[in-house]
């Protein structure tokens, strides 16, 4: 009874850490993709706003790739990154990508 009850409670933890560090990665990549996507904005200051948001979230080895991609009307990024792991499992990545219009003056 006991090795399951430990299973289950390391099995509830790695589903929270997976969980926080995806929730993270998805919202610093909306907001990093949308500063670079405004008028005036690029790519490096939208990398600079990302590292920003996840500077106390996540560690910053984690981050394997940040890769921008560029259509006439839309920009997107792609943030590729390892997940945290309990014990010996691993490593795994995880894939999140973010889009947005590039903003205009007619």
């Amino acid at each position: 009874m006991t090795p399951l009850v430990v299973f289950l409670v390391l099995a509830l933890l790695q589903l929270a850490f997976t969980m926080h560090t995806r929730s993270v990665l998805e919202n610093a990549a909306e907001d990093a993709v949308r500063v670079a996507a405004s008028y005036g904005g690029d790519s490096a200051a939208g990398e600079r706003r990302f590292r920003d948001l996840i500077a106390r979230e996540v560690r910053s080895d984690a981050i394997q790739s940040l890769t921008w991609a560029s259509t006439l009307d839309t920009l997107t990024l792609r943030v590729r990154s390892r997940l945290p792991m309990l014990g010996p499992l691993g490593p795994f990545t995880m894939t999140t990508d973010a889009s947005a219009y590039h903003e205009e003056w007619p």
